[in-house]
């Protein structure tokens, strides 16, 4: 088995993986609702010491000593807080939140709560001060997790870490899960799944994959393959307009090196885009293929790739402000 294994290269097109975030046991959930379901819940919470928060006066903060792990979605329609702090008509904002978190902790203290939760900000005047916390992934490590449990056979495991890997633009990931999808490793053989994570893999720069995609590529139909083609493409750059940066690159690649005739226009675009996020050896891949552009297209082509830079720019920072980062 140990011949599958991936070792480390240092490839042309070096790619910054973005850290993926989430809540801790709220995944698959949409984050502007659960920041919404609790401050629902601190609603309800002040509602059973009979106080309407929103009848308080400005300026006016609201907290409450919040258990993450504890923040269901079960809790988040029925349960209250433990401990809560409030003012109101308070001289700015800043001093507002200052007198909540007091009052939240002394409720903490008085409930002996101290190590089972942290007060925090839930709302100032009408706007919601919550910040999600951040739950870093540590690729190299839980990469590393992923060859031990498939060294002892333990497949789906390993699986399921190569696939949460893979979505984060992990080419030796994305190589392991093709693979393990090619021989039927921890999961039914499936050659549509191997192709399509073996093309993500190669445009991510794993030289190793075109070896994956010869024995996957002609046990599939021709319809089934440019099925796979455009899915990946359509994937890559929806994930690109979202705000993963890691994306940009094995987009600009596809276009160049999967379709039969090059599309030197929107391989510059994405080059283009990948140069204004300083990504590394962008600025000369773009320079390169310039020279395939035709002069007429090219400040159609810069505009366009200059619209979907502000688009991709504005919601990145529309997912720091909802994850509080």
């Amino acid at each position: 088995m140990k011949r599958f294994l991936i070792p480390l290269f240092v490839f042309k097109f070096f790619i910054f993986h973005s850290l993926f975030s989430q809540i801790p046991n709220i995944d698959n959930r949409s984050k502007s609702k659960v920041k919404s379901d609790i401050l629902e819940t601190y609603y309800r919470s002040m509602s059973k010491w009979d106080i309407s928060f929103q009848d308080l006066l400005e300026n006016k903060s609201g907290a409450a000593c919040i258990e993450w792990k504890n923040m269901t979605e079960s809790f988040l329609k029925t349960g209250i807080f433990d401990a809560l702090g409030y003012s109101q008509n308070v001289p700015n904002k800043k001093a507002s939140q200052i007198a909540a978190i007091s009052g939240c902790d002394k409720m903490k203290e008085y409930y002996q709560l101290e190590g089972k939760c942290e007060c925090e900000v839930i709302v100032v005047n009408t706007e919601n001060k919550i910040i999600l916390p951040v739950k870093r992934v540590d690729i190299e490590k839980d990469f590393n997790e992923g060859i031990n449990l498939y060294k002892s056979q333990n497949y789906e495991k390993a699986l399921d870490i190569f696939k949460k890997l893979s979505v984060l633009g992990d080419k030796k990931s994305q190589y392991n899960f093709s693979f393990m999808h090619l021989k039927g490793f921890g999961v039914t053989q499936n050659l549509s799944q191997a192709y399509y994570w073996g093309l993500s893999s190669k445009l991510y720069g794993e030289k190793k994959s075109e070896q994956l995609l010869k024995e996957s590529r002609f046990k599939i139909s021709k319809d089934e393959k440019d099925s796979i083609e455009n899915e990946l493409k359509e994937n890559l750059e929806k994930d690109a307009l979202d705000g993963t940066i890691h994306a940009i690159i094995p987009l600009a690649k596809w276009y160049i090196t999967v379709p039969k005739k090059p599309d030197y226009n929107n391989t510059y675009k994405w080059l283009s885009i990948a140069t204004a996020f300083n990504l590394k050896n962008a600025k000369e891949a773009r320079d390169r293929i310039s020279k395939y552009i035709d002069e007429k297209n090219l400040v159609d082509i810069q505009e366009n790739a200059k619209e979907s830079y502000d688009n991709i720019k504005a919601n990145i920072l529309a997912k720091e402000k909802l994850d509080g980062e």
